[in-house]
């Protein structure tokens, strides 16, 4: 069973806050200094209300930037997983440039205020322009002829949760390249958006 600290931070506040402020949250995960103090606080922000036995320790959390298919990239490894629902990475890929935030102040977004009305909490960018949210999840079974635990390369999209595809054993030292290039394989080529549309037209 999923532990609801880890759970709760990979699963609803990480992608809720990345789609409600994508600019901002993007800005402050491009720091370092800033990356930690956001992810730390959205950790410990995931335990609040839990009692100190079910708290997890942050330890393995850590942030790095990837291209991926052309794509600018954010990956969080995360503590490692004990249970299926949790997850070994995370993965924010950005399609395009996004907007500077309106607000410079660095400040991290209220949770209190944005929860207390979900409905009217929108982001910065249309639906289908935000960030897209994958994660390498830990699932039953075994991996087939290779060492390594068994994986499933995840996605949140809005309330929506999917599965694509078996992910990479996890437990390698591969493990975060063949996540990478499974992204990779999945989101395709960019789009080349120097080629104007061509409609044909018949006379």
């Amino acid at each position: 069973m999923a532990r609801p600290h880890p759970s709760h931070f990979i699963h609803t506040l990480l992608p809720q806050l990345v789609w409600r402020r994508p600019a901002a949250v993007r800005r402050e995960l491009s720091d370092p200094l800033l990356a930690r103090e956001l992810l730390l606080y959205v950790w410990d922000k995931a335990a609040e209300s839990l009692p100190p036995r079910e708290r997890v320790s942050p330890r393995g959390l850590h942030l790095s930037w990837h291209q991926v298919a052309g794509r600018t990239t954010a990956l969080l490894q995360l503590p490692a997983p004990q249970a299926t629902g949790e997850a070994h990475l995370a993965a924010i890929v950005y399609e395009d440039d996004l907007p500077a935030a309106a607000d410079d102040d660095h400040r991290h977004p209220s949770f209190e205020e944005e929860e207390a009305d979900d409905e009217t909490a929108t982001a910065e960018l249309p639906e289908e322009e935000l960030p897209r949210y994958f994660l390498l999840e830990a699932t039953l079974g075994r991996s087939p002829d290779e060492a390594g635990t068994p994986t499933v390369l995840g996605e949140w999209r809005g309330e929506h949760h999917r599965h694509h595809a078996p992910g990479p054993p996890a437990g390698r030292p591969d493990t975060t390249g063949r996540f990478l290039q499974a992204l990779a394989n999945l989101l395709g080529p960019m789009p080349d958006a120097g080629v104007p549309f061509m409609r044909v037209v018949r006379n």
